[in-house]
């Protein structure tokens, strides 16, 4: 991962005289802004379609990946009690996170150093997977796959069948100089549905473009789920 954009996150922390909602954890998280900007309404519309897509129920233990602020979690604890977990490499995001949700265990690392023990029923990425180049993900999927007793999900990764007209979405929505301002070393990776298929051969899976109502990056994004076994 560039060290680019772990400077940019670690940058980013909740202040004294913000409460703790979803609407600040959600910008804390990135989705503030330009074309990746969500609003809470969409945003608890949106998990609720993934809490729905994994079978989500009360009771169940769900780890994200990646959590920043725990926006994603946050929201899902709104629709159902969960015991929750996360990681992520920004401490400032990680005690937001922690003051968020007390009772959710939440550690500041890197992806790649997380630990298979102890399982969740669910282990989640929510838009982080372009940060990671392709061994890297690799090395996460497989420890995420290990760590779930049901499944696993990673949303919101960039197509690579649209990163030509993706690119050509976040140049437009600024001036040239801006542009080279805001996105000078970085990059981020493009995947194929195929790619996560060949990581984990023969596991039984879903595919389904992003679902995040009014969301300006929808268009350039899929989804896929991982399922180890029926959840009843």
């Amino acid at each position: 991962m560039s060290n680019l954009w772990q400077q940019i996150w670690e940058k980013r922390t909740l202040q004294p005289q913000h409460a703790i909602t979803l609407d600040t954890l959600i910008a804390l998280d990135g989705f503030d802004s330009g074309a990746g900007k969500i609003g809470p309404a969409d945003w608890q519309e949106y998990t609720r379609r993934i809490s729905d897509k994994l079978g989500l129920k009360s009771g169940d233990s769900v780890f994200e990946v990646g959590c920043g602020a725990g926006a994603f979690l946050y929201a899902l604890r709104q629709q159902h009690t969960l015991t929750v977990g996360g990681l992520d490499y920004a401490a400032g995001l990680i005690e937001a996170a922690q003051q968020a949700m007390p009772d959710g265990d939440f550690q500041a690392q890197a992806a790649q150093t997380m630990a298979t023990d102890p399982q969740y029923d669910f282990v989640i990425a929510n838009s982080v997977f372009h940060y990671f180049d392709e061994a890297m993900a690799a090395e996460v999927l497989q420890a995420m796959w290990q760590k779930a007793k049901v499944g696993i999900a990673i949303l919101d990764i960039p197509h690579a069948a649209t990163r030509e007209a993706c690119e050509h979405a976040r140049r437009d929505a600024l001036t040239i100089a801006e542009y080279e301002e805001k996105y000078r070393g970085l990059h981020h990776t493009y995947y194929t549905p195929e790619w996560f298929s060949q990581q984990l051969p023969e596991k039984p899976h879903q595919v389904f473009e992003s679902c995040v109502p009014n969301y300006a990056q929808s268009q350039y994004r899929f989804s896929v789920i991982f399922t180890k076994r029926l959840h009843g």
